[in-house]
């Protein structure tokens, strides 16, 4: 694919049709304050957390993986993992340390279906490569 996915060590697959990356920040970097008399200035936010989600289809062995990070995270704390983000010129598009927030929602149909899961990021890193 266009899109390398590591989650943990382990290089994502099986991913759903359409977005399957959806990855964003939490708050603004940036935030403008207008005063009462119209003076402008602006505040940054030091906050670099965000969050991933990763669709995938049901049977992508991926959605194993995911699991057992969420597993070992509720048992012992141990579910932090890295995630990394590159494109197929192996430029890195972001980085973080996160962990798998709940399993998905599990929807059982005569027809594939797939699993969104929940990712939270403690500090995004993007990197834009050089044009």
């Amino acid at each position: 694919g266009d899109v390398a996915l590591s989650i943990g060590g382990n290089l994502m697959s099986g991913y759903a049709d359409g977005t399957f990356i959806s990855v964003e920040r939490e708050v603004d970097g940036m935030t403008k304050v207008v005063g009462a008399d119209g003076e402008v200035s602006r505040t940054r936010s030091a906050n670099r957390s965000g969050s991933l989600t990763l669709t995938l289809k049901q049977t992508s062995d991926s959605n194993r993986i995911l699991g057992s990070y969420l597993a070992a995270d509720e048992e012992d704390g141990s579910g932090v993992i890295d995630v990394l983000c590159s494109d197929n010129l192996g430029n890195k598009m972001f980085a973080a340390e996160g962990w798998v927030r709940k399993v998905p929602n599990l929807e059982l149909s005569a027809e594939q279906t797939n699993r969104e899961w929940a990712i939270d990021l403690a500090v995004i890193r993007y990197e834009w490569p050089e044009a």
